[in-house]
């Protein structure tokens, strides 16, 4: 999932820089890219892991070891 979002915001970043009517350096552009990622982010996978409904259903389908990796992988995304 987190491959989508990452290949949707840079997307939506170079669709946002060349309706822009101005030029963006690299420090601001890297922002922007950042940004739209991490709400997106936000929006498709951490409000979802925050709901303790969706994570009692997911425990319950899912092995400790599973659950291990995915806390892994949401580590550097809840963050």
């Amino acid at each position: 999932m987190d491959g989508i979002l990452q290949v949707q915001a840079a997307a939506n970043a170079e669709y946002f820089f060349q309706v822009c009517e101005r030029e963006f350096s690299v420090a601001e552009g890297e922002r922007v890219k950042s940004g739209i990622l991490q709400a997106y982010r936000w929006q498709y996978i951490v409000s979802g892991v925050e709901q303790p409904r969706f994570m009692s259903l997911l425990t319950s389908l899912i092995t400790h070891s599973q659950a291990s990796r995915i806390g892994a992988a949401l580590g550097p995304i809840m963050s």
